[in-house]
């Protein structure tokens, strides 16, 4: 009793100690993972800054080429003669909208008779002739200037055609707006003055749509002019990435950029990145949200912040009381620094370390005697092999020393010629024969035993007839049968039945069981060999009406090293491996070996094995 109290304290302080160092050691780890994971989102997000400098350098090398399509971002480059947008839908509006020039010159006439002389019938006349003529420039200018003159002649519905018409050639600019925004713009005004409320808002909700998708390339002014003359609503992102294109155009005093840079602007609390590359005439420009733009680099690396030189957060999670992990990864163009942290700190509280530190002495209480209870069993287990062992030592040395003292024996014999007549010496060199041939089997059933305990012994398996096997192994067995006084008897269906096998190992396995019927029949001069089909397996089965085995040993003679009783009573040559190797032979087969036995009555071993199915009977 003393001791296990002395014992329990022990392992109480121990284990004390060693919670204190668990806890240092997962602070340690957390740490360590914090900064790996750091370093992976550090690298992550200088890889995506690179990658897509690089993608816009190539632009600005292969102009004729498409904008770039960045993941997270949207990308706008500028060239003398047009401006893309990358995807088509990414912004509201552009800092310059370039195109093919409206020509003026054509509508001066007329614009003198609407404005100087307010001859609005003739110069709507002449504006419907110029409506249909070739150039799209100039009938979109012309149907945008016929709508107004009849809005001013209140013929509101041949303005909404007018309109419509206009509408309808697309991105064609007129007076720096496209068409469709004009015609669109014309449409809600001649319902308003109809006062058509329905198909007001029809149009007005088109408009709204149109301008928030990036449908139309039109200036900042332009945009929001139209914009609020159709909603209060607040506006999406691709307004806030557009107002900082619009913002990085207009520092570099109108499209100036230098070769190279990037800045970042706050967009109503959220952060916004815009990276460029320029040249003299052309220029592409990155714009993006920092954490959706980085979102590839960081998934699943738990909570970060970008900072700026001044500790400003420019992009990330909010940043939380515990302690983070810093990495500096910008250069001169991006000075930033990114901090790491869990998501989520775990917390013990000194509640719960009291109650860990009761649970771990409880367990190590409950660990002495387990411990003890467990040692003693494997001591008795030990005793067990070590016994099993010593049993198979003194077996296999008996089993080797009695054929090689009878070779012995007459190989002297046969030396000194003491052998009178050749009949004698006949029968010696039978009996020489004989027992080498018992040594060697002895020796390959070590051996093979040896090679599947190691896992190394490879099976070919083949196709073949269970009831050819069966009478190969009973031919090659009998004659050691009919020197025991013993026969060996045979039965099974006519028809084959195939299994799919070593030829050899299963050969070896079935001379086991014959073998042990022959030992173990000591009183019986019948040993029956049958084969059957049950179902779909094949079954060998071998029957003695030996000294059987009783049920409380029927489990353990499979285990190696292990003989029953009666043999080791009847004093029955044995080894204890053969079972065992019986039943790993079975088991790389995909079968099983069953056992049908009583004490006095004899034993029924069965191999059973998957059978072939006959290519004609399947499906």
């Amino acid at each position: 009793m003393a001791t296990t109290i002395v014992v329990t304290a022990a392992l109480g302080w121990a284990g004390w100690r060693l919670l204190d160092q668990q806890r240092a050691i997962d602070e340690q780890r957390a740490r360590e993972q914090l900064e790996s994971r750091a370093d992976a989102i550090a690298a992550g997000v200088r890889g995506k800054l690179a990658e897509a400098g690089e993608r816009l350098s190539g632009w600005l090398s292969n102009p004729a080429s498409s904008p770039p399509v960045i993941d997270g971002a949207v990308v706008l480059t500028m060239s003398p003669d047009q401006v893309l947008v990358a995807p088509p839908d990414g912004l509201p509006f552009v800092p310059v909208a370039k195109g093919a020039p409206a020509p003026t010159d054509v509508f001066s006439t007329f614009e003198v008779m609407e404005f100087a002389e307010n001859q609005l019938a003739s110069a709507a006349e002449g504006y419907r002739v110029l409506s249909r003529h070739r150039d799209a420039h100039v009938r979109a200018g012309a149907l945008l200037r016929l709508g107004r003159i009849l809005r001013k002649s209140r013929d509101f519905a041949g303005a909404l055609v007018a309109y419509r018409q206009l509408s309808g050639l697309g991105a064609v600019r007129t007076d720096d707006l496209p068409a469709e925004l004009a015609g669109l713009d014309g449409q809600r005004a001649a319902f308003l003055a109809l006062g058509d409320r329905e198909g007001e808002r029809r149009v007005a909700a088109h408009l709204l749509q149109g301008l928030d998708s990036g449908r139309w390339l039109i200036t900042r002014g332009a945009a929001e002019f139209h914009r609020d003359g159709v909603s209060a609503a607040s506006r999406p992102d691709s307004w806030r990435l557009a107002d900082a294109l619009s913002d990085v155009w207009r520092e570099g005093d109108g499209g100036r950029l230098p070769a190279r840079g990037q800045r970042v602007f706050n967009r109503d609390g959220r952060a916004v990145l815009v990276l460029w590359r320029s040249s003299e005439s052309r220029s592409a420009l990155l714009a993006a949200f920092v954490r959706r733009f980085f979102a590839s680099s960081t998934s699943g690396a738990g909570a970060w912040q970008l900072a700026d030189p001044e500790g400003q957060a420019i992009g990330g999670d909010v940043a939380a009381s515990v302690r983070s992990v810093a990495r500096i990864i910008g250069n001169s163009e991006y000075p930033w620094t990114l901090h790491v942290w869990a998501a989520s700190q775990p917390r013990v509280s000194a509640r719960s370390s009291q109650t860990i530190l009761l649970t771990m002495m409880a367990a190590m209480l409950l660990f002495v005697w387990g411990a003890a209870y467990f040692m003693a069993r494997a001591i008795r287990r030990e005793a067990a092999v070590a016994r099993l062992q010593s049993d198979f030592v003194a077996a296999v040395s008996h089993e080797f020393r009695s054929p090689l003292t009878t070779v012995r024996q007459m190989a002297e014999m046969l030396e000194m010629g003491r052998l009178p007549t050749e009949e004698r010496r006949h029968t010696y060199y039978r009996i020489l024969a004989g027992e080498a041939a018992r040594l060697q089997r002895l020796v390959e059933t070590l051996l093979n035993f040896g090679r599947m305990e190691a896992g190394a012994e490879r099976y070919r398996f083949v196709d073949l007839d269970a009831a050819t096997l069966v009478r190969e192994v009973v031919h090659d067995i009998a004659p050691q049968a009919r020197d025991s006084g013993k026969q060996i008897e045979i039965s099974g269906p006519d028809a084959e039945v195939r299994v799919r096998a070593d030829e050899s190992a299963l050969a070896v396995a079935l001379r086991n069981l014959i073998d042990n019927a022959i030992k173990y029949s000591p009183n019986e001069s019948t040993v029956w060999v049958r084969w059957r089909k049950e179902n779909d397996r094949a079954a060998i089965c071998v029957v003695d009406r030996g000294v059987g085995i009783p049920r409380a040993e029927q489990q353990a003679i499979f285990r190696k090293f292990v003989r029953g009783r009666a043999a080791i009573d009847a004093n029955v040559k044995g080894t204890g491996i053969g079972l065992s190797m019986v039943q790993q032979i079975m088991l790389a087969h995909g079968g099983e070996i069953r056992l049908d036995s009583e004490a006095g009555r004899g034993s029924t071993f069965t191999l059973l094995l998957p059978a072939v199915i006959d290519a004609v009977n399947r499906p």
